[in-house]
């Protein structure tokens, strides 16, 4: 494994493995906590595609699959976010779709694109991917606008609800994004030659969204036992 230690990779997985089992067996509004749930279950499957393809580097399916699995967490935040938001205009909710139409067409062209993925090198808890073409570049953008969708959608939907819970649940989306973009970007801006790892350190990171969405599942299930 080049000095990989799938260590950190497999203790996160399992852990938002594990939340996002609670989230769907969860009692409380299935709205919320389907789309928390699977927000987590993506986050692990990119932990557990970094130890295949760490595992064997030269496998560029298995890269391929790891950003596969991701491009799908951006759309799947801002259903989240919409959820949360209360009363909001019904073109966000077609906007929403046109994004999960978009990551298809993303999770199509990945495959389809033979030098998407060329290279993957895994040192420590990293993994480096060397992708030379201009799709990687969609990519990142399409993921990033995602991400600043879910900022400023949570940040619209605080502004569009009075329920108190909905809003704290907004306030855990709102931090748990920022507790892993801000450290990645920094990361990113401090130490040079980390283009290609750039999807690995965020979804490492990324355990801070997992530890804020538990907190939100855990607030919705006790506002369920209340309900109930």
């Amino acid at each position: 494994m080049n000095g990989y230690s799938p260590s950190l990779a497999l203790v996160t997985g399992v852990f938002e493995v594990v939340v996002a089992v609670w989230a769907f067996s969860s009692r409380g509004r299935r709205h919320i906590l389907v789309p928390a749930g699977l927000i987590l279950w993506f986050l692990a499957g990119y932990q557990f595609a970094e130890v295949w393809v760490c595992a064997n580097p030269a496998n560029t399916t298995a890269a391929r699959l790891a950003f596969v699995d991701i491009v799908w967490l951006p759309p799947l935040g801002m259903w989240l976010v919409l959820r949360l938001s209360g009363r909001v205009r019904s073109w966000l909710g077609y906007a929403i779709l046109g994004y999960f139409a978009a990551a298809g067409v993303l999770s199509v062209w990945i495959f389809v694109e033979q030098d998407f993925v060329v290279k993957s090198v895994c040192e420590v808890v990293i993994a480096w991917h060397d992708n030379p073409t201009v799709l990687y570049d969609v990519y990142c953008a399409f993921y990033q606008f995602g991400l600043a969708a879910m900022l400023f959608g949570a940040a619209l939907g605080l502004a569009c609800t009075d329920d108190g819970v909905l809003r704290r649940h907004l306030v855990d989306v709102q931090m748990g994004t920022l507790g892993f973009v801000l450290p990645a970007m920094l990361v990113r801006i401090s130490l040079s030659g980390l283009e290609g790892a750039v999807p690995s350190i965020m979804c490492h990171f990324a355990l801070v969204l997992a530890v804020f969405l538990t907190r939100l599942i855990l607030r919705e299930r006790r506002f369920a036992s209340v309900k109930g």
